[in-house]
């Protein structure tokens, strides 16, 4: 072996030693120190697919979901068809919220690898969180021998509220890896939608007598128990899991929600406040102190918090594009919304009384509604600019979203019926549209400040008429329902939100 020879082995075993290091500490305790060696690896070759591999692990280890992305790419094109490394962006990709390039990607990776158990398993996870329960059954059809497979498969059928068949996927998942964290905590649930209570509690029971406090078995505790009439029960399990200095967020509203029902407002207020400071991009928690403070009578602080005259809106249209007239616009509308398949009568769980809803209609490419998303997508978007440019001396203000999509839904009321106090929180910003209303009625009135029955009821209301073509938009995080109404004419109604990307939530039948 000459010289040349002699010094390119020596840099390549250079190479693979300080690779090597490099990808030690990016799966160690302190990822970001393997930033030097992966530096040096790249100066030496710019398309060293495995250094850019560690330096996309490093960016994900350390919260950069778009840079690891952009490194996992790199990787793939310095080392093309390798469905490891496809695999490895597909991940990165789904972490930054990225869903349909990342399902793109599992299915690059499933056509070089077919039926890979952890890659399945991986797509069905990130079709569930694009919110495509079907989509991830048919992925996992048949159903592999993977824990993690077999556990999202449950809560697919789970999100399609088939809970009897989910059951049994847990019940697989966890024959395969018994104490599956995931598959044991989502069986408490399903079997709690069974009615199997006993069963579910005496899980969550195991699991924290396993990890005492854990944030999600208390949460499951402590729902339970509500469920059960024990609102002391609920209440001390939500506390046992609710640590202020890392606050489970869904614990920690259940918890205050308790409290307000127990009377300890106080309290109430001070778990929404640490709420707010750990996650002021969600504005949940100011549901809940606008529920507390209306029953510990501090209506200044509660007037603040709303915001009603900042904040809620009205605009009245004339026309609207595509149509000759604003009439045949809404009655098309109405017309359109009364044959689509999906209405269903008082939905479980939701807030209609005497009357369907429907399922998203974002998405619907029916005439008038398809101009309704537009218009509605359209006037989001310039309240939201107009919010923008106010000070941010407000937590609904400072929770502004950069990113997000429209979800949108119709409801039919029948005489009697009514929509009951509720908010549509996490989502940033609510709106409501009018295709049809009797003039000058205030029967079935549009109300904002009204409180649900479950925390007492009653509240400030301001009370919102609404007219054929008016539109209001208010903070989703408002309490606000409708007020029943006598005469013989259904009412129809569009609700709408901007969903802030990666805390909103699309509307759903269940």
């Amino acid at each position: 072996m000459d010289s040349i020879e002699v010094a390119m082995v020596e840099r390549a075993r250079d190479r693979d030693e300080m690779l090597a290091q490099a990808a030690r500490l990016a799966q160690g305790a302190e990822p970001a120190s393997a930033r030097a060696l992966v530096g040096r690896l790249l100066a030496g070759d710019p398309a060293d697919a495995d250094a850019l591999t560690v330096q996309g692990i490093v960016e994900q280890r350390t919260g950069n979901p778009d840079a690891a992305a952009s490194a996992f790419r790199k990787a793939c094109e310095a080392d093309p068809g390798n469905p490891a490394r496809i695999g490895n962006l597909a991940v990165a990709l789904k972490n930054a919220g990225r869903f349909e390039d990342a399902i793109a990607a599992f299915r690059e990776t499933l056509r070089l690898r077919p039926g890979h158990a952890a890659t399945l398993a991986n797509l069905a996870s990130c079709l569930l969180a694009a919110g495509r329960p079907a989509e991830a059954i048919a992925a996992l059809d048949p159903a592999p021998r993977h824990p993690d497979a077999l556990n999202h498969l449950g809560v697919a059928h789970a999100r399609l509220g088939d809970h009897d068949r989910a059951v049994e996927c847990y019940r697989a998942a966890l024959g395969l890896r018994p104490g599956h964290g995931g598959a044991t905590l989502n069986l408490v649930d399903a079997l709690a939608e069974t009615g199997a209570v006993e069963e579910a509690e005496t899980i969550a029971k195991g699991v924290l007598a396993q990890a005492p406090g854990h944030p999600r078995a208390s949460n499951q505790l402590g729902l339970l128990r509500d469920r059960a009439g024990d609102t002391g029960g609920a209440i001390a399990a939500f506390e046992k899991g609710f640590d202020p200095a890392a606050p489970h967020h869904a614990l920690g509203v259940n918890l205050a929600r308790m409290l307000v029902i127990a009377g300890r407002c106080e309290d109430a207020v001070g778990v929404t406040e640490t709420l707010e400071r750990d996650s002021p991009d969600v504005t949940t928690p100011l549901a809940l102190r606008c529920a507390a403070l209306e029953r510990l009578g501090r209506r200044d602080e509660l007037a603040a918090l709303m915001g009603v005259d900042r904040f809620v809106t009205s605009r009245d249209f004339e026309a609207v594009p595509g149509f000759a007239s604003l009439g045949e616009f809404n009655s098309a509308l109405i017309a359109e919304l009364e044959a689509h398949p999906s209405l269903t009568f008082e939905p479980e769980g939701l807030v209609t009384r005497q009357g369907r809803q429907s399922a998203d209609l974002a998405g619907d490419d029916s005439p008038a509604i398809f101009v309704l998303a537009a218009l509605a997508r359209a006037e989001l978007a310039k309240e939201r600019e107009r919010l923008s440019r106010l000070r941010a001396d407000h937590p609904f203000l400072r929770a502004l979203p950069h990113e997000w999509s429209l979800t949108l839904w119709g409801t039919t009321l029948t005489p009697g019926g009514s929509v009951d106090a509720h908010i549509h929180a996490p989502n940033w910003l609510s709106g409501v549209y009018y295709p049809d209303f009797p003039d000058g009625s205030e029967e079935g009135a549009f109300a904002v400040g009204c409180l649900p029955d479950d925390l007492g009821g009653g509240g400030q209301a301001t009370v919102m008429r609404p007219a054929t073509g008016r539109m209001f938009l208010f903070p989703s995080y408002l309490w606000h329902g409708t007020l029943p109404f006598s005469d013989a004419k259904a009412r129809v109604s569009f609700a709408f939100d901007l969903v802030p990307e990666g805390i909103g939530r699309p509307h759903r039948l269940r």
